[in-house]
């Protein structure tokens, strides 16, 4: 295994320091709250780095969104379950089997160099590569690109 990104799942998971912008229950191995891993905005920056331009249901211009992989915030936390339950600040919810990490999808933080805001669909929204693939441009899968996301609950 040697030093690859597997290890850090042991390292304990630091407190916040900032405003927590994401919780995450469920099955999962570490936690630095009661029994939920709790992130900040710079915690959470630095866990890796994703990008793509894409279109999405409300966009009919790519616009380019950077954030943080959900794969990456996953296997920090090792998580253990088959789906994810992710939550908005206004109660909306989808659930994203695990399945649809091969999409790689992202914790987006910022669109077109903006940094979002909650007026905006942030800090935080679930963004799939859409245009990269076929399957993905369909309502199916715009269900899932949460945005607000404030929680997420692993099953």
């Amino acid at each position: 295994m040697g030093m690859s990104g597997l290890s850090s799942a042991t390292e304990p998971l630091p407190l916040p320091k900032g405003p927590v912008v994401l919780t995450v229950s469920g099955k999962i191995e570490q936690t630095n709250g009661n029994g939920v891993a709790l992130f900040d905005l710079e915690t959470l920056e630095g866990l890796g780095k994703a990008s793509f331009a894409t279109r999405s249901e409300v966009s009919e211009v790519p616009q380019f969104f950077e954030g943080v992989p959900l794969r990456a915030l996953l296997e920090r936390i090792g998580f253990q379950g088959k789906s994810l339950r992710a939550s908005a600040l206004n109660d909306y919810a989808a659930v994203i089997p695990v399945e649809d990490l091969k999409f790689e999808p992202i914790l987006a933080t910022k669109v077109d160099g903006r940094m979002l805001t909650i007026r905006d669909k942030g800090p935080l929204w679930i963004v799939y590569p859409r245009d990269a693939h076929k399957v993905l441009q369909d309502a199916r899968y715009d269900y899932r690109w949460v945005w607000q996301l404030n929680k997420i609950h692993v099953e």
